[in-house]
Parts: C-alpha cells; sequence; structure tokens
C-alpha cells in the first residue's frame, strides 16, 4: 500500500482494475469472473454481474471480503 500526499491509503495497482471484467480466486478455490465497479481500504471488492466459473452461477452484484482474496486477473 501506498500514502498520497492527502493521507488516504491506497492498494497499488488496484486502481488499474476498475471498470474492467476481472477473475478473482478466492481462498476456497472459487473462481469469480465479473465487472470490478468499486474497492477499499481493506480489499473490499464489489462486482457487477458476477459469475461462479465452477457452478455458473451468477449474481447481479457481488461482495468478495478483502481477506478472502488470494489473486487478480485480467
Amino acid at each position: 500500500m501506498e500514502e498520497n500526499a492527502d493521507k488516504t491509503v491506497t492498494i497499488t495497482g488496484i486502481e488499474r482494475f476498475l471498470n474492467q471484467v476481472v477473475t478473482i480466486t478466492v481462498k476456497d478455490g472459487r473462481k469469480i469472473s465479473g465487472k470490478l465497479v468499486e474497492h477499499d481500504e481493506h480489499m473490499n471488492l464489489l462486482l457487477e454481474e458476477a459469475e461462479e466459473l465452477d457452478k455458473e452461477i451468477r449474481h447481479k452484484l457481488m461482495v468478495i471480503k478483502g481477506g478472502n482474496v488470494s489473486d487478480i486477473s485480467i
């Protein structure tokens, strides 16, 4: 993480994934694909049109708790 001049903390590099379709791997091994629309300082992620790839389950919106994220890829 890095600290900006205005004292806000950002997660280095995650901003480049905003508004793009990403694949998130969570700690239990599931892969979830969707459009990354928001994140916070705890790396909690908000995905639109998310799909659990192994089970082909679709969600309009999905929040993934930051502590469960193993990997983010495009």
